[in-house]
């Protein structure tokens, strides 16, 4: 056993998620990563062995002394055999792995991910990977994908191995430095104080209107309430929705996108929280949580592990700014949380929940929203296809997750939300109303967001 190290800020923030639910595959990721050409499976295994050699997030493990976690990296590890699947259907396909991605990872068990290899019903190759996030996070999953795939063609080519990857035991090492800086923390917690009281409480907004917050303020008998408990351990039970926008109207989005230097997270929150003010009575104070991949280092970007941790993207947009300006002013909200990255978003968190007398089961963010860059020029020779699978329970009302889908050139958005609070209708609204707002924004920049909100009703 290697040293043992104390749990960083994403990986505590992870496990916070098991607090708000009783099932415990909340905090695992599962995905399928499909390509159309032929794959010698022996071949892929010998690869999947290097890959664990080559990315030492794939040799991290986890015991528990009391209540306290702690990791450490195996020297070694080898896996002797992936079982091999062949689907005949699409209904098939997903109803396996649904099943498998609803089954927890075991990761205070030495069970940190499971790998499947499988022959896809399209006559596509694939590898199916559920991992526990406290091992990786989406973006750490790419790396995984990119980084075995490059080493498959490799063997196959009789080419040299890609570069090494980072040690993400290095990372963890130099998050807990920059954790353990008392001068920054304090001027992150300052910033944190005089960001949360600056335009005052926020209210919820959710994609189900007001009627909820309603229910909570005659049940609590406060009609001044601005923030419903609206995480449920017990009713989480939670199911996904896929959307994918014209393929016209996403290389729009991504050319916009491009030529303006605008991270396309930013221009999906601004419309989807157009469409939640409309909906709640045209409140200008939006709250939402934008999951951060942290990979802001180039070092970070060929390092496998889990570095992700929500930001809490707080903004006012009065009606008479523009949709440019509205836009510029998510740019520079996002610009001046990424200056205190260092900062645990649990810390944040509860100096948020202090200021204002939260429960630990309030919040006012109805949304999380995350960007998964995929890379859609990595490879040119042969297509690619990447699927996320339900895991049947969530924390949160709605978890957004975006990506540019390679395959169908479309911009994909999957919908998880908890189906006690949110319907199929609900979401077919805000899908729709948000590729509406950022036609409009995208086809006429000094659009009002009055005249956004107008054209919503």
């Amino acid at each position: 056993m290697s040293k043992l190290y104390d749990l960083i800020p994403s990986q505590d923030t992870m496990f916070l998620m098991q607090k708000y639910t009783l099932h415990k595959q909340i905090i695992q990721i599962p995905t399928a990563f499909m390509v159309d050409i032929d794959v010698d499976f022996n071949t892929l295994l010998k690869a999947l062995n290097i890959e664990i050699q080559r990315n030492d997030s794939l040799r991290l493990r986890f015991k528990k002394d009391g209540k306290k976690i702690q990791q450490y990296f195996l020297d070694s590890y080898k896996i002797d055999s992936v079982k091999i699947l062949s689907f005949k259907s699409e209904d098939e396909q997903n109803a396996f792995f649904t099943k498998d991605a609803q089954k927890p990872v075991k990761f205070l068990k030495d069970e940190c991910y499971r790998f499947y290899f499988f022959n896809s019903y399209n006559g596509y190759k694939g590898i199916y990977l559920n991992a526990s996030h406290m091992v990786m996070d989406a973006m750490g999953i790419l790396v995984c994908y990119l980084d075995l795939l490059s080493i498959y063609r490799a063997l196959k080519d009789g080419k040299e191995f890609p570069a090494p990857l980072c040690k993400y035991e290095d990372y963890i090492i130099k998050e807990h430095e920059r954790c353990g800086n008392a001068e920054r923390f304090e001027k992150d917690r300052q910033f944190y104080d005089d960001y949360f009281r600056s335009a005052g409480e926020p209210s919820y907004c959710g994609v189900h209107g007001p009627e909820f917050l309603e229910k909570e303020r005659i049940r609590k008998k406060n009609p001044d309430l601005k923030v419903p408990s609206a995480y449920n351990p017990l009713l989480d039970k939670a199911d996904v929705i896929v959307k994918k926008i014209d393929p016209a109207v996403s290389r729009k989005i991504l050319e916009f996108c491009k030529s303006r230097s605008v991270a396309p997270e930013s221009l999906m929150l601004l419309a989807m929280r157009t469409h939640l003010s409309a909906l709640n009575g045209r409140d200008p104070y939006g709250f939402q949580l934008l999951m951060c991949s942290k990979r802001i280092r180039r070092t970070d970007m060929k390092t496998g592990g889990c570095m992700a941790q929500p930001i809490q993207v707080r903004t006012v947009i009065n009606e008479d700014m523009t949709f440019s300006e509205a836009l510029d002013e998510f740019l520079s909200v996002r610009t001046s949380l990424y200056k205190h990255l260092t900062y645990p978003y649990i810390a944040a968190r509860d100096q948020f929940r202090e200021m204002y007398n939260y429960s630990m089961i309030q919040g006012p963010a109805a949304l999380m929203f995350s960007w998964l860059p995929i890379p859609v020029t990595e490879f040119k020779d042969f297509k690619f296809d990447f699927k996320t699978f339900n895991l049947g329970r969530y924390f949160s009302p709605l978890y957004a997750i975006c990506y540019p889908d390679p395959q169908s050139e479309s911009v994909v958005l999957h919908y998880m939300y908890r189906v006690k609070l949110i319907t199929p209708e609900h979401l077919e609204a805000l899908h729709n109303n948000t590729v509406k707002v950022i036609e409009m924004g995208i086809e006429n920049p000094d659009i009002t967001i009055g005249e956004l909100l107008d054209s919503l009703k």
